[in-house]
């Protein structure tokens, strides 16, 4: 080596940036409608324990970690509404076109299952006549509360599935559809609240979501850890939280493979006591579940293609399982599993391709329309009060 000349250090080179979760959360290329249909999957694979009226034993996860495979897959259904649904309200701006997108998200698919199950399978199934179960005050309940998610939903229609080993539960899935309804609006009322200060509208939602999202915790934690009387509802509203977080702090939140590593190592190794599982586990879901919506790349990207038929899924499965039951009393777990997977998931798609891609794509005009028609609203009354 030449004397009075150092060699060249890496550190006289600059340093690539670390990334970050901002730096992924951009545009559609995502694991998001993979990761979406192996949880409603996952539902279908709970419940169907729950369908069979088998022991609680029977489901390997609450026996083991003291959580079903169905409240771990709904959590991840939240985690990824609060972080999508938020980039959706940040990005858009504007609070009309955001509640459009979510609407008919919603409603459209949950309305049609509702005629082909309410007013073609439950009638055809109930052991009451016809007339009688139009007439019931229970079926008319049962619909305008589905059909609405207005103060909750119902669970029962006279006469159906009466016998089958989960008594009158048509659509136990769909108790969380008001929940996460709820929440759509909360989030929008937070932006509209902030609309006098645009300048630190971010930056107050940036410590407001949060910190709900810590006191969420704090119940959760002393309800599941001391005792303390706490609603199974508020783990799904931390999670939404959670996610909304993490998308409104995605320019601070690292994405490293060794983060999604340490994240499945740590629930492994707490997997041997409950209460210690469901630390790591509230605390770890949300990053792990993005990281595994990004950064997997490669052929697995191709699920895009399908379409998104989570939704179809998760509210379609449960009738479908209590009819299996209810047709083919003492049937098998895994055939179960197997035949009503199969044909939820064709539904699904149907559901998908006929209505919900169809009413997505009207949200624009449905937003611009009502944004006409706001403006027009207000010009009236500005010209008479002239």
């Amino acid at each position: 080596m030449t004397a009075g000349l150092r060699p060249a250090r890496a550190v006289d080179r600059p340093l690539a940036p670390a990334a970050r979760l901002s730096d992924y959360a951009v545009g559609r290329d995502n694991n998001f409608n993979l990761i979406r249909l192996l949880a409603a999957l996952a539902v279908l694979g709970g419940h169907s324990v729950a369908v069979l009226g088998l022991p609680s034993s029977r489901e390997f996860f609450f026996d083991h970690l003291g959580l079903s495979l169905a409240e771990m897959a709904v959590d991840v259904f939240f985690v990824t509404s609060g972080f999508l649904v938020t980039g959706s309200l940040v990005n858009r701006g504007k609070v009309i076109a955001y509640l459009w997108a979510r609407a008919l998200r919603i409603y459209p698919a949950i309305w049609a299952m509702l005629l082909l199950t309410v007013f073609v399978l439950a009638p055809a199934l109930t052991t009451l006549p016809p007339a009688e179960y139009f007439a019931s005050s229970t079926t008319h309940d049962y619909f305008i509360k589905c059909a609405t998610l207005i103060g909750g939903v119902r669970y029962a229609l006279p006469g159906v599935f009466e016998t089958n080993p989960l008594p009158r539960e048509f659509n136990g899935s769909l108790w969380t559809l008001p929940i996460e309804m709820r929440l759509y609006l909360y989030l929008a009322a937070g932006w509209l609240a902030l609309a006098a200060a645009p300048a630190i509208r971010l930056k107050a939602m940036s410590v407001a979501v949060p910190i709900a999202a810590a006191a969420f915790l704090v119940v959760i934690l002393r309800g599941r850890l001391f005792g303390a009387p706490f609603n199974v509802a508020d783990t799904r509203v931390f999670m939404f939280l959670y996610g909304s977080t993490l998308y409104l702090w995605r320019d601070k939140v690292p994405m490293r493979a060794s983060i999604l590593v340490a994240a499945l190592a740590c629930l492994i190794v707490a997997s041997v006591n409950q209460q210690a599982f469901f630390v790591v586990y509230v605390v770890c879901l949300a990053p792990l579940v993005l990281h595994l919506a990004y950064l997997p790349k490669g052929r697995i990207r191709a699920v895009n293609d399908w379409g998104d038929c989570s939704y179809g899924v998760y509210i379609y499965a449960f009738p479908i399982q209590q009819t299996l039951a209810f047709l083919f009393p003492g049937m098998w777990l895994i055939a179960m599993i197997l035949g009503s997977g199969a044909i939820t998931l064709g539904v699904a798609a149907l559901s998908w391709v006929l209505i919900e891609r169809r009413a997505l794509a009207l949200k624009g005009d449905f937003a611009a329309a009502t944004s006409r028609a706001f403006s027009l609203g207000l010009a009236k009354i500005a010209g008479a009060g002239r």
